[in-house]
């Protein structure tokens, strides 16, 4: 095998931005269908890309298409049903974040592709950055043992939360490569599960848990909604497994065009300081008194992620997000909201 057949359930938004074009472009890649829930919409995407086939049943189109691979690109209340088919049907998985709403559909998920020998696997840009992966490789060589983290993902996304997708392009200052998703996808609590928590804090947990290799074992949680039905304000404390502890904070209601990431990882021997906003970066390991600087690369690589994917399968390339990383993703939110509905710990085992 020299090109991944593979085909996109889900070419809405963020299913064609950021899995079905780059995969159109790959040449590791054939994508041989792609699936909506709308038909007029998967016939649409199908032919402005050259996909041959296109679909509104996920089943027919799994079992009349000759695949290896899929990515589910649709709303998180569906990643479980749809990753599943797939399995069950030898394909390897990529699946957007939120992987899953449920950390006991994760694990199920991960054993049953453990055992089929198949790759399954969650969106993660971010991990792509040469930043981040320098500072992956400083917190491993040279900070020493995790002793603590603290961590911060805040920019505007409200707009989302409230139905109002155009708002948010407006917010964006009308950012051409976007197409505004349908209202409910973010706003409607059946469909997305939870807000700022699985839409944005994922981004960070995923980033957290990669760089520092850490896995974690309890959550404390605060979330405020706003005027929205989920949350838009997060507030975490974790505990991980070899007494490392952290801090995360996730923020939605951000001013247009305002918004500021940051990433700090405390060792026994040094620091790992990662922070950029609209003023521009700082990163920096800080060892002994002294400050060495880590260089900022920015860019996007949101079409890395699927093409990282498909060169994987190939044996090409090492998966960049294995499946261990995207349940202890799913550990984490999912006892997050199970704490801020109980006011108490919630264990990330449970």
């Amino acid at each position: 095998m020299d090109r991944v057949r593979i085909a996109i359930i889900g070419v809405g938004w963020w299913g064609t931005t950021g899995h079905l074009a780059p995969l159109s472009q790959d040449p590791a890649a054939e994508v041989v269908a792609v699936y909506s829930r709308t038909a007029a919409k998967a016939q649409a995407q199908a032919e402005r890309y050259g996909v041959p086939r296109w679909y509104d049943n996920v089943e027919r189109m799994l079992d009349e298409c000759s695949l290896d691979a899929v990515v589910v690109a649709t709303t998180p209340n569906v990643h479980y049903a749809q990753a599943k088919l797939a399995l069950e049907r030898g394909l390897h998985t990529l699946v957007e974040k939120p992987f899953m709403l449920q950390a006991a559909h994760a694990r199920e998920l991960a054993e049953m592709a453990d055992k089929r020998g198949l790759l399954l696997s969650v969106a993660h840009p971010f991990l792509f950055s040469p930043t981040i992966m320098r500072a992956r490789e400083l917190v491993r060589d040279r900070v020493g043992p995790v002793v603590a983290v603290n961590a911060l993902f805040a920019q505007r996304v409200i707009d989302l939360y409230r139905g109002d997708p155009d708002g948010l392009m407006r917010a964006w200052q009308g950012r051409a490569e976007f197409q505004p998703p349908n209202a409910s996808s973010y706003a409607d609590p059946a469909v997305v599960g939870g807000g700022e928590g699985h839409t944005q804090a994922s981004h960070l947990v995923g980033t957290l848990l990669w760089v520092t290799g850490l896995r974690p074992q309890e959550v404390f949680a605060y979330m405020e909604n706003a005027d929205t039905q989920v949350d838009v304000v997060d507030a975490l404390a974790l505990r991980f497994e070899g007494g490392a502890v952290g801090t995360l904070l996730t923020n939605g209601y951000l001013p247009a065009g305002v918004h500021t990431h940051d990433l700090t990882v405390y060792g026994r021997e040094g620091v790992v300081r990662l922070a950029w906003d609209n003023a521009g970066g700082h990163a920096a390991l800080l060892l002994d008194g002294a400050c060495e600087p880590i260089p900022l690369q920015g860019g996007s690589h949101t079409a890395e992620v699927p093409c990282n994917f498909c060169r994987a399968i190939l044996g090409q390339e090492e998966l960049r997000t294995p499946a261990s990383l995207a349940v202890d993703e799913v550990a984490i939110l999912d006892a997050a909201y199970r704490s801020a509905a109980s006011g108490a710990p919630a264990r990330t085992d449970a």
